[in-house]
């Protein structure tokens, strides 16, 4: 009977116990859902910009191009429009942005390069391969060869025929001897036509090629420098419009 009576109260206590057991892990498993759901209800801000492929364009320029302020809500951000107004600017070429983490952003940029810098009516502006304007009066690329002359510029591109023929003119020469670009500062295309290139370095001259650079023109400007170099020759300018150079 006394074993039976201690038995019974055995049991009982081990019914209990596991009865407060299971309470206790169901509060628990409550409490952690009502803390999901409010954290949930929370909103995440965003807490950092990573930036990449940005090379002239500064990063608080493309912050505030972004427009995002402090305390933004991250879950909210319409990475569509982020790019768009990214790409509205001159120098974008291309532009990706993604989440990368539960509050980070990572932007993914690429530039448009830099080829020439025009000088235009009092006013320089930076030019890529396809003629379209990456900048005005806040040059950032240097070393680059100017073209000066009067070139109208509409909608972010030079769409002058006269330009357009100078372009190509300078690059093919520029291709035909490679060692003439590091030489070249500037080409001056003339109201009348006359082409002037100019030279700084290592002997400072100007040179008057004519209304034409043809492939002739070319290798008697490539000439011209060569020997003005070889013998450190000063002249203020020469004149290669003829069959010989002639200088002053």
């Amino acid at each position: 009977m006394r074993h039976n009576l201690i038995d019974f109260l055995r049991e009982l206590i081990q019914k209990r116990r596991n009865i407060l057991l299971l309470a206790l892990l169901v509060c628990i498993l409550g409490l952690g859902a009502v803390l999901g759901i409010r954290f949930q209800g929370i909103p995440r801000e965003l807490n950092k910009l990573i930036i990449t492929g940005h090379e002239k364009l500064k990063t608080e320029e493309i912050v505030r191009m972004l427009e995002i302020q402090p305390g933004t809500s991250f879950d909210t951000l319409d990475l569509d429009l982020l790019e768009k107004k990214l790409s509205r600017h001159p120098r974008v070429a291309s532009v990706r942005i993604t989440k990368k983490s539960e509050d980070q952003l990572l932007i993914e940029l690429t530039e448009r390069k830099s080829s020439y810098i025009v000088n235009s009516e009092g006013h320089l502006y930076e030019i890529d391969s396809d003629l379209h304007v990456l900048s005005k009066d806040d040059v950032r690329e240097k070393d680059l060869c100017i073209l000066s002359g009067n070139f109208p510029i509409k909608n972010g591109t030079i769409q002058d025929a006269s330009f357009r023929d100078l372009y190509t003119s300078v690059e093919q020469a520029f291709r035909m001897y490679p060692a003439l670009k590091p030489r070249i500062s500037e080409v001056l295309l003339q109201e009348d036509g006359e082409i002037f290139f100019f030279a700084d370095e290592p002997v400072p001259l100007r040179i008057q090629v004519g209304t034409l650079l043809h492939k002739d023109q070319i290798r008697k400007l490539y000439a011209v420098l060569a020997y003005f170099e070889k013998d450190k020759i000063r002249s203020e300018l020469v004149d290669i419009r003829g069959e010989d150079a002639v200088y002053h």
